[in-house]
């Protein structure tokens, strides 16, 4: 990937199935100051188990690509162009799997008539942005929101793990799991806080079933950063129910549930592809 005549080299891994089902790639995209680590193997094995290849990318300036030196310059436009790079390099069009963050760059994919098989939106951004979110978080939660700003301006690591705790694995104690993630995560682009408010807009200005590829939402019920009432959003938007973890939170993929959330999430890509290959025949 080039910037301004820089070659960036990004962080891909790909996980193969013990037996190929012939059914397209999955791509993780994951949230802000994380990267590729964010998606744990508990995650992955039970699409493994179902045939898929699953592939996780860190975009320029996380994990272990290139680019951090330079992350208060990058644009939400730029992580975009890393997750085109990689699907470009695949056979056929894949399935998408965005988490926060990641659903923002999945859905700015619908936005722009990329083809994908299909599209799952994990503790979605809503199709709108971000800005409902934070001026509710802003008059609700103001020490949430603080923490927030200083981790897009400061940097993450001057967050409270308590806050962090609270907001993204929905617990009011510090655990080892948690003081483990915020040792992972990265400085983020500040640019974010702009670029997601949805000006211009994350999500196409009208969803079509028959010409866009199929969506599905999965949302925590105790999700205490992208609220149930968000996630409805992008479920009506998108024009399907959204899949409501019982008691999960921002990040489904450190819940108990974790491997019950990918089963299905495998389960229902083939339900739609199979539906969509008897419309197509």
């Amino acid at each position: 990937m080039a910037k301004n005549g820089q070659t960036l080299k990004l962080e891909h891994h790909l996980f193969e199935p013990l037996i190929h089902e012939g059914l397209p790639d999955i791509v993780m995209l994951h949230g802000i100051c994380a990267g590729a680590w964010v998606f744990p193997r508990a995650f992955i094995e039970p699409l493994l188990d179902q045939g898929y290849r699953v592939h996780t990318l860190s975009y320029r300036g996380h994990g272990e690509s290139e680019g951090r030196d330079r992350i208060n310059h990058w644009r939400l436009s730029d992580y975009v162009s890393d997750v085109k790079s990689i699907l470009e390099e695949l056979p056929e069009q894949a399935i998408v799997i965005g988490h926060s963050l990641g659903t923002a760059i999945a859905q700015i994919l619908i936005r722009d008539n990329y083809p994908m098989a299909g599209v799952v939106l994990m503790s979605p951004v809503p199709p709108r942005g971000l800005s409902s979110i934070s001026l509710r978080m802003l008059w609700s939660d103001p020490i949430a929101y603080q923490q927030l700003a200083i981790a897009l301006t400061v940097g993450v690591h001057h967050v409270s793990e308590r806050v962090g705790a609270r907001l993204l694995f929905s617990k009011t104690e510090i655990t080892d799991e948690v003081r483990w993630f915020f040792s992972q995560c990265c400085d983020e682009s500040p640019w974010l806080a702009l670029d997601l408010q949805g000006m211009p807009r994350i999500a196409p200005p009208t969803y079509d079933r028959d010409s866009m590829p199929p969506v599905l939402v999965v949302s925590g019920q105790d999700d205490r950063l992208i609220r149930p009432v968000d996630a409805s959003e992008a479920g009506h938007f998108y024009q399907t129910d959204v899949h409501w973890v019982p008691g999960g939170s921002h990040m489904l993929m450190y819940d108990a549930a974790s491997d019950e959330v990918s089963g299905w999430i495998g389960n229902q890509i083939k339900r739609i592809l199979k539906q969509r290959s008897r419309t197509v025949g």
